[in-house]
């Protein structure tokens, strides 16, 4: 049956939705069962694009959600080259899941979309830009250009849980980890611990295509904390739990320890949390992708906000499995293009800063997103973990 599927590629081939009205037709009907998913994702009539946020503010065919799948098919058939030029709008994706939530076949188009960069890594076809990242890994198991000397004096101890910062809140906000432990310490009875030689989880590296890079890291953090005794690991980059928690397991690297978001950790512990701000205070919040799609925890940050007295907590329009990105996801849009990052952050701002003028989110990469865009000095972008700070604790 190795042409049962021919039709389709003559249907998608110079695929126009009004002179192809019979191929959606098809798939309407559910005429495409056993073609795979990015065959799928070609014939569909973009049923996810109201929701993915490049194909909102980016607003091109190309680079809207079935629009990508479409390309890759094409280069895939061979109809298309496999060069920098056919393969960069795959790269204008956020791995941010939102299209998952309205696709009819319950698939991410970032994950469909994964081979193709793999390969083109495989094949030396790689942007110039996407190099120092690769590079830096190798070298320091650092995404940035120079590993810090960020190690966290005194806090280096021999308790049961151990928090990991992450690459962005160690480049960007060194502050956040110690307010962050401080809070741990309050609500566990423990002494927190990290690691001064704390590596990458990996992410950048699988995001723009290096596999066995992040296969390689991988399995070098899973030894290491395997063996570190640890029972718990607790991150403030959903990211970063993504990885230990869901992509390690799947490529057959299984973490003992128990691997957490700081904010579902938070929650987990809420009644031992025992907050309550001093005066009434108003903020908005963001969902991060990686926390509602990526760990399926969609109300986290919302149920932690909301069990701490004296906080009004003002929903967004896009919350929760609706979540917008902060265009700061998916390591590639940020090299290539990061005038469409910052409008990407610049369309979700818009809507936060309408509602409150503390805005919360639960991830480095959106409240570095959020920093670098807002243009009101009143406005405030803030880590779960320093709204805790500057709450009073009981």
């Amino acid at each position: 049956m190795a042409d049962k599927w021919d039709w389709l590629k003559d249907e998608i081939s110079g695929f126009k939705a009004i002179s192809k009205l019979p191929v959606i037709l098809k798939f309407l009907r559910g005429k495409t069962k056993g073609a795979d998913d990015i065959t799928k994702c070609t014939l569909c009539p973009n049923m996810c694009r109201h929701a993915c946020p490049v194909g909102i503010v980016d607003g091109k065919e190309t680079t809207s959600p079935s629009g990508k799948s479409r390309i890759g098919f094409l280069v895939r058939e061979g109809v298309l080259s496999e060069s920098l030029e056919n393969l960069y709008p795959l790269y204008m994706c956020l791995s941010c899941g939102c299209c998952e939530s309205w696709c009819p076949f319950d698939f991410s188009v970032s994950d469909i979309l994964q081979p193709f960069k793999q390969k083109a890594v495989e094949n030396r076809v790689v942007f110039d830009k996407f190099k120092p990242v690769f590079e830096n890994l190798k070298k320091d198991g650092y995404v940035y250009d120079k590993k810090p000397d960020d190690n966290i004096s005194g806090k280096e101890s021999n308790g049961k849980i151990l928090y990991l910062r992450g690459c962005v809140l160690r480049e960007h906000y060194p502050d956040i980890p110690k307010k962050a432990i401080n809070v741990l310490e309050k609500i566990s009875k423990d002494n927190v611990s990290f690691l001064n030689d704390e590596k990458c989880c990996g992410i950048p590296a699988y995001n723009l295509g290096d596999v066995e890079l992040f296969k390689k890291i991988a399995s070098e953090n899973t030894e290491v904390l395997n063996n570190s005794g640890y029972e718990v690991v607790i991150t403030s980059c959903p990211t970063c739990a993504y990885a230990y928690r869901i992509l390690y397991p799947s490529m057959g690297f299984e973490i003992k320890p128990r691997v957490y978001h700081m904010s579902e950790y938070l929650l987990e512990h809420k009644e031992s949390l025992r907050i309550k701000s001093k005066n009434e205070v108003k903020v908005t919040f963001h969902d991060p992708c990686k926390i509602v799609h990526g760990l399926g925890k969609p109300d986290v940050l919302h149920n932690v906000l909301v069990s701490v007295d004296g906080l009004e907590v003002v929903k967004p329009r896009r919350f929760a499995e609706e979540t917008f990105c902060c265009g700061y996801g998916g390591s590639s849009i940020c090299l290539l293009n990061q005038k469409l990052a910052d409008d990407i952050s610049t369309e979700r701002l818009d809507e936060l800063k309408k509602l409150a003028d503390i805005i919360v989110t639960a991830c480095p990469s959106c409240k570095q997103s959020f920093d670098e865009n807002k243009k009101d000095d009143n406005l405030q972008v803030l880590d779960v973990s320093e709204l805790l700070e500057l709450l009073s604790l009981k």
